[in-house]
C-alpha cells in the first residue's frame, strides 16, 4: 500500500504485518495486525527492506521510543503506528471489503517460529486475508 507522507505529500509504501498471535495458551491463536514493532528477527528486517528499505528503526517523539516504522524517502520523516493503525478505516484498520482491498499481501517464507516484540490488533487481521490482493 502507499500512502502520503504527512509533512511533505510525497507517496510511499507502508508495511504492516499479519499473523497469528498466540495471546494466552488456553485460547486459539488469533490472526493480528502487528504495530509498534520493536524487534524483529534479522531475516525478517532483511526481507522486508530489500523491497521496502524505508521500513526502518526509528525513534518516535511522540511515543519516546523506538519502533520499526514506515518512513518517508523523500524528507525521512516516519509515519507512525497510530496513525495507520488506530482508528477505523487507518490503512492497516480496514472496516470493508473495498478498503482492506486496497492492501497487498505477501508472505515471508520462514522456515521456523519467530518471537517479534510489538503491539497487535485484532478483529480486522480475517478480512485483509481475505480482500488483499497478494503479490509474490
Amino acid at each position: 500500500m502507499k500512502i502520503g507522507c504527512w509533512k511533505c505529500g510525497e507517496r510511499m509504501p507502508a508495511v504492516a504485518f499479519l499473523t497469528n498471535v498466540d495471546v494466552d495458551e488456553d485460547v486459539e491463536s488469533e490472526l493480528c495486525v502487528l504495530s509498534d514493532v520493536v524487534t524483529l528477527p534479522k531475516d525478517v528486517i532483511d526481507y522486508v527492506q530489500k523491497r521496502v528499505p524505508t521500513f526502518q528503526l526509528k525513534y518516535s517523539k511522540t511515543t519516546q521510543s523506538k519502533y520499526y516504522a514506515n518512513t518517508c524517502p523523500s524528507c525521512g520523516v516516519l509515519s507512525g503506528d497510530f496513525f495507520l493503525h488506530s482508528e477505523p478505516g487507518d490503512p492497516f484498520f480496514p472496516t470493508s471489503e473495498i478498503e482492506a482491498a486496497q492492501l497487498f499481501l505477501t508472505e515471508i517464507p520462514l522456515s521456523r517460529p519467530v518471537c517479534i516484540e510489538a503491539g497487535f490488533h485484532v478483529g480486522t487481521g480475517e478480512l485483509i486475508l481475505e480482500c488483499a490482493k497478494r503479490i509474490a
